[in-house]
């Protein structure tokens, strides 16, 4: 016989973390196909209208019409995508912490759309999936909430486990039963069946929020000095061409613009891994390259750890059996709820009845 705790682990547990895991697991289903999903709902936004073999406008025409959008604000990073026709996606701050959004057409520069990042649905779901639009507070609430996960699969897990040689039966969902047991029945299977890959979802999610919980500072997001070294246009060129020739015929990922005028240019080097990318950081105002880290020395463990969590490692296969996941936990995160909610009414229903039959 099982120890009666477990279950009472998992069930209190489930019950308080229920609406967190619902929107994580609603905004993962969002983030599986990111890029793609953003382009096709809002193609205004997120597709460029100059062909795709239109040379570049330089870096710093990119960063001016961004700022041009939000005069005040300053572009903290600009990022490039992977795919032809895509926008660019540039994020700026201002003195007082507060961030805005603009896409841009690689192409001619001319501003695609610009707002918070609630005009930017799919940013928006990034932001409440990884710190709940809550800077380290929330990426506090949502390593928790990992912790929280992590450990209600493996209790979901034991209190299940039939033992070797009765899996398949105890996953089976008899029919003919009340509704009530029915969903029962499916809540147990259906968690059982994703426990494994909910304990993986756990893991590397807590690898991806655990390193910025303990380095604030270097979390996404994190906004500039309010008295940034301002850099002349032809410098900002010339230190991405200087980042450039480091690794040729890379294309250029993002740039995170320093503060102090050193910029942060990261290429893509997808042949190493889904997310790789090679960085070089250059001193703009003097034209110095400080470091360049090829992507199969880079130490980010996040470069590692996202594809991982998004299930890119593994292919077309991966997002989807993520994405299926996901889906389950929606399920199970109404379901769970909805149980307790009626055993406890049925509780409250036979307590009249047994005192009145004393």
């Amino acid at each position: 016989m099982k120890p009666a705790f477990v279950l009472a682990l998992h069930r209190r547990l489930a019950l308080v973390f229920a609406p967190l895991l619902l929107l994580q697991a609603l905004t993962g289903m969002a983030l599986a196909f990111h890029a793609p999903l953003a382009r096709l709902a809002d193609p205004a936004a997120m597709v460029c209208r100059t062909p795709a073999t239109a040379p570049a406008v330089p870096v710093s025409a990119l960063r001016h019409a961004a700022e041009r959008a939000f005069p005040g604000y300053q572009v903290s990073r600009l990022f490039f995508a992977d795919v032809p026709q895509a926008a660019a996606f540039a994020q700026l701050s201002d003195p007082a912490g507060r961030v805005r959004y603009v896409t841009l057409d690689p192409g001619d520069g001319r501003v695609l759309a610009a707002g918070t990042v609630w005009r930017f649905p799919f940013e928006l779901a990034l932001q409440l999936h990884y710190r709940l639009l809550a800077g380290s507070a929330g990426l506090v609430i949502v390593t928790l909430n990992g912790v929280a996960l992590a450990l209600i699969a493996g209790t979901g897990l034991w209190q299940w486990w039939p033992g070797r040689g009765r899996v398949l039966a105890a996953l089976k969902i008899r029919k003919g039963l009340p509704a009530r047991l029915r969903l029962r029945q499916q809540h147990r299977s259906f968690g059982a069946m994703a426990a494994v890959v909910a304990l993986f979802s756990a893991m590397t999610g807590l690898a991806l929020a655990i390193p910025d919980l303990a380095w604030p500072g270097a979390a996404p997001g994190a906004v500039p000095s309010p008295t940034p070294v301002v850099l002349a246009d032809p410098r900002i060129d010339a230190a991405i061409a200087l980042a450039a020739r480091q690794f040729p015929d890379a294309p250029l990922r993002d740039v995170r613009f320093g503060a102090d005028g050193v910029l942060a240019v990261n290429l893509f080097a997808a042949s190493q891994a889904p997310r790789a990318f090679d960085t070089v950081r250059v001193d703009a105002r003097s034209g110095v390259v400080l470091a360049s880290v090829p992507a199969a020395e880079n130490p980010a463990l996040w470069t590692t750890a996202l594809p991982l969590h998004t299930g890119e490692t593994f292919g077309m296969a991966g997002r989807l059996v993520i994405l299926l996941e996901a889906a389950v936990l929606v399920f199970l995160s109404l379901s769970g709820p909805l149980l307790w909610w009626r055993a406890r009414a049925t509780r409250r229903a036979r307590t009249p009845n047994q005192g009145a039959s004393r």
